[in-house]
């Protein structure tokens, strides 16, 4: 790894497939990020103390989903009560299933292991894994930029992307801007519900009614789909995009936050 330092129209004539669904579990899409490694840190010592070297094996993982996207894992190891070498990977799924993964090591050194004086920063490039890939051998290095300091910190560290059930790369990326209104005020049980078309590898679309749990069925590239014969009541309403590889995540998460 090289280092850097410090819309108001019904769907077209299609016919509608109505189905019934379970509620949707909007967080059963899980991606797991493994991290293992090596970090090193030596503390210089000072004058009227000799220095110390301490290695660190460390496995650490942690959890990715659509609901939760964003996650950093953190390993850190303290020598001589003084110098500490930390490394986080921020780690970030996309919606086409990728996780990007951003390490960066640090360096502190005070009068304590708590100490967040920070004397150096070695940031990896950002690079993406797909599910089942696997980055190894990245390496980072930071030594104290003060003059006269012999303390510094180094990891070699693996990762690797699995996935938990249902998960497969491939799916569509999720729609966007939902709206859920109704257009005419002579007949209130008409629902339109639109869309940001922003998936391009779709083949249908699922619009559902998490009120009634039943969901139609429309074509690809469409943006729009008109109900009939809504109950007066408050209606909630997602959407989601279909290929042959799955389905994406529903648009809005939420079941009852796009609601008329």
């Amino acid at each position: 790894m090289r280092l850097r330092h410090a819309a108001a129209v019904a769907a077209l004539p299609l016919p509608l497939l109505c189905v019934w669904l379970a509620p949707p579990a909007s967080a059963a899409t899980t991606h797991i990020i493994n991290v293992t490694g090596t970090m090193t840190v030596r503390n210089g010592g000072g004058v009227f103390t000799s220095g110390s070297t301490e290695t660190l094996d460390f496995s650490r993982s942690v959890r990715v989903t659509h609901d939760n996207p964003v996650q950093t894992l953190t390993v850190s190891k303290c020598v001589g009560d003084e110098s500490v070498g930390e490394l986080t990977v921020q780690l970030q799924l996309r919606t086409d299933e990728m996780v990007v993964e951003s390490p960066t090591l640090r360096l502190f050194e005070g009068s304590s292991c708590l100490n967040r004086d920070l004397d150096g920063t070695s940031e990896g490039i950002q690079q993406g894994m797909r599910p089942g890939m696997s980055l190894t051998g990245a390496r980072l290095s930071v030594s104290n930029s003060e003059v006269a300091s012999n303390d510094s910190a180094s990891v070699t560290f693996n990762l690797k992307h699995t996935t938990g059930p249902g998960v497969g790369a491939g799916r569509p990326a999720e729609v966007s801007g939902v709206v859920a209104t109704r257009p005419d005020a002579a007949d209130p049980s008409r629902v339109q519900v639109v869309w940001e078309n922003v998936p391009t590898d779709e083949t249908s679309f699922q619009i559902r009614n998490s009120t009634l749990n039943t969901t139609v069925s429309v074509g690809a590239n469409s943006t729009s789909v008109t109900f009939t014969g809504q109950p007066a009541e408050r209606q909630c309403y997602q959407v989601r995009a279909v290929n042959a590889k799955g389905a994406s995540d529903w648009t809005p998460v939420s079941p009852t936050k796009e609601c008329v």
